[in-house]
């Protein structure tokens, strides 16, 4: 029986009321492909969360993104896994395209995530039964294969809360958002059973991943400090 993602961590959200949080540590760039600054990353949410709340990792695995993007080394992934994992911390990724999956299926990991594009879904056809499947959504698809948990997600970076609100209920947005707006006025509103959100050390204009959209470690103190 697949286990529903928002029971991971149940023990710690019914004594402090916490969403599960999915930081999206990015692909290559934001860790400049670097081991120790992934642990520098996965180092400075776990200051900031001592335990308090039920964090996932999330990474970004594809072998040939578009320009400006750079891949995730497989060394580099495979290291932040096992740092974390070490931590008591779990990761998985998103992936783009077969290898990718069948690379991070030899990890165990939570769920497979599948970004906000249909043309990715097709990917949950390799995604073995009984492993969970998170994806992104601005409107419903069929995926092939397995459970699915969806997440409300306008794929734009950055969104406003306004898209959101006019695409999603509020219900959708309390149930689980991947959420691409500036700031935490969505998280705020609405508190996420499931929240994910872009993660960075700090803003770098050699990062696509580091706009407005991303949360830096104080805001991520304002939610979870």
């Amino acid at each position: 029986m697949v286990m529903a993602l928002s029971s991971l961590g149940e023990g710690q959200q019914r004594r402090l009321g916490l969403s599960i949080v999915i930081l999206d540590m990015g692909s290559g760039n934001t860790c400049r492909n670097d081991v120790d600054y992934a642990k520098r990353m996965i180092d400075e949410v776990i200051k900031i969360d001592g335990k308090k709340c039920p964090i996932i990792f999330k990474w970004q695995l594809e072998v040939d993104p578009k320009p400006p993007n750079k891949p995730l080394d497989k060394d580099v992934f495979k290291a932040a896994y096992e740092y974390a994992s070490g931590k008591g911390y779990p990761t998985t990724s998103s992936v783009f395209d077969e290898l990718s999956l069948q690379y991070l299926l030899n990890f165990p990991v939570p769920f497979i995530k599948l970004a906000c594009n249909p043309d990715k879904y097709c990917l949950s056809k390799y995604v073995p039964r009984g492993v969970l499947i998170v994806a992104s959504h601005d409107k419903y698809a069929e995926v092939a294969a397995g459970a699915v948990q969806w997440l409300a997600c306008i794929p734009q970076y950055p969104a406003t809360l306004a898209e959101y609100e006019m695409a999603f209920t509020g219900k959708e947005l309390a149930s689980g958002v991947s959420d691409h707006t500036p700031g935490l006025d969505l998280w705020n509103k609405y508190k996420p059973q499931v929240w994910e959100k872009h993660f960075v050390l700090e803003r770098s204009d050699n990062n696509p991943d580091s706009g407005v959209f991303a949360l830096t470690p104080d805001q991520l103190k304002e939610v979870i400090g």
